[in-house]
């Protein structure tokens, strides 16, 4: 993947496990962790001198970049051991990523950060253990990276935790996604440049002023009688970016990031304490449904949208075909991934459009023309603003796209609040419902 920041690891599935991008802001923050970085850039220089790999002496930046990289590298490693993660992490070793300069590329990206890793995976130096990416259609994309001997040898030694490193404040909150070639499968969809503009900078100071208040949030997180296995996470990991899509600020912008999204829905019913308190979800209800009907400045005829005659057990499918609809291009001609075992074998895809549309006859001409971005920069929107009211209301909340969590003694303020400021974006009422 050519990823340049973990701030595009968007999973569909939060129960499947996943390799993770590469943090290029992770630093080493105390002396023993700094004592590693250094002992490592100097070996590493020294086996340069020793083989002639360096031709002429570097530049003053240049070499400032070279050991932020090299930081970068041990520390996001030295976390991803302590934390416990248990996949790798994968990098990008594409120029078209490192060599271009952008808005959104750390400066622990360069177009040398493929040598570095080379190096530091030197089997004499042992700091970095690779599997590069094979370059052939069908197999990963990714390189991914773990641990080496020499590194988890001087983690031991130096008895290194997860409070001797720390983060630079990232770059770029505010993401645009270019459209992903569907005829190119290295074509990954990237990051599309861009000039600011009211707009983008009025959705970065909104999230500068979300991710202020709940960096300094009382939120705790306690595993006790969770069934394993647990997901490994940093609870200071608070940051969150909007990523918008096809190269558009009017099509998508969920909020991703925020260790409670790595969480699976269990772990954080029953594990996650806001202010001291149980942590409860709330979710909005039918939410792409919804905000199609008042895109076209309809009201919904039914309570339920998901429910129809004849497929009584199928709700859950009807609603993932529902959705797929909405995001649809061209008229489904087969299930959607995932959605097959969800309706009866004798179940045919077109009877479940045919019938979809039939329970919705106002909305009918709007499936199928790929509105579904457009009704998720709606609902991404909507809570934005619900999560700036409720923290004006005092209210600590953590967003998961449709969805979020508070103490659950602010049960009833949140509802009021998203119900509110649901109507007013989407001019149709909306339903909220406590998860679990």
């Amino acid at each position: 993947m050519d990823q340049i920041a973990p701030l595009l690891a968007t999973p569909d599935d939060e129960d499947e496990e996943r390799d993770r991008p590469f943090n290029a802001y992770r630093f080493a923050a105390s002396d023993n962790a700094r004592g590693i970085v250094a002992e490592a850039i100097a070996l590493l220089l020294n086996y340069e001198e020793r083989f002639g790999l360096g031709k002429n002496k570097r530049r003053d930046v240049d070499q400032q970049t070279f050991d932020l990289t090299v930081d970068a590298v041990l520390s996001d490693l030295m976390h991803h051991h302590i934390i416990e993660y248990p996949l790798d992490i994968y990098v990008t070793r594409s120029n078209r990523v490192l060599g271009t300069r952008s808005r959104y590329r750390p400066r622990a990206y360069s177009k040398v950060f493929p040598r570095i890793i080379d190096l530091l995976a030197k089997p004499e130096l042992g700091y970095v253990q690779q599997d590069k990416a094979a370059p052939i259609p069908g197999a990963s994309k990714s390189t991914v990276i773990r641990p080496g001997p020499t590194l988890l040898a001087r983690m031991r030694d130096a008895d290194i935790d997860a409070d001797d490193l720390d983060e630079h404040s990232h770059g770029e909150t505010i993401i645009l996604k270019r459209t992903k070639d569907r005829d190119d499968y290295w074509d990954e969809g990237g990051l599309e440049q861009y000039d600011d503009t009211p707009a983008t900078n009025r959705y970065r100071q909104e999230l500068d002023e979300i991710n202020q208040w709940l960096a300094s949030a009382d939120l705790r997180y306690d595993p006790l009688r969770i069934p394993e296995p647990h997901t490994a996470f940093d609870i200071r990991d608070r940051r969150l970016r909007r990523i918008f899509a096809r190269a558009r600020f009017d099509s998508g912008g969920r909020m991703f990031g925020g260790f409670w999204q790595q969480l699976r829905k269990h772990e954080r019913r029953q594990g996650l304490r806001i202010a001291g308190e149980k942590a409860v979800e709330l979710d909005y209800g039918q939410v792409g449904a919804r905000i199609l009907y008042g895109m076209t400045g309809h009201f919904p005829a039914t309570d339920d949208l998901y429910w129809m005659h004849g497929y009584g057990q199928q709700r859950d499918g009807i609603k993932k075909v529902m959705s797929a609809m909405i995001f649809a291009e061209a008229r489904l001609d087969r299930f959607p991934k995932g959605t097959r075992q969800l309706f009866r074998k004798t179940d045919r895809i077109g009877e479940v459009v045919d019938a979809i549309e039939a329970k919705h006859p106002l909305i009918k001409d709007q499936f199928h023309k790929g509105l579904g971005h457009d009704a998720q920069f709606i609902e991404s929107s909507i809570l934005v603003d619900v999560l700036l009211d409720l923290r004006a209301k005092g209210v600590v909340a953590l967003p998961i796209h449709d969805a979020v969590m508070v103490p659950a003694s602010k049960m009833s303020i949140t509802e009021e609040v998203m119900l509110c400021v649901f109507n007013a974006h989407a001019h149709v009422q909306g339903t909220v419902t406590v998860e679990g």
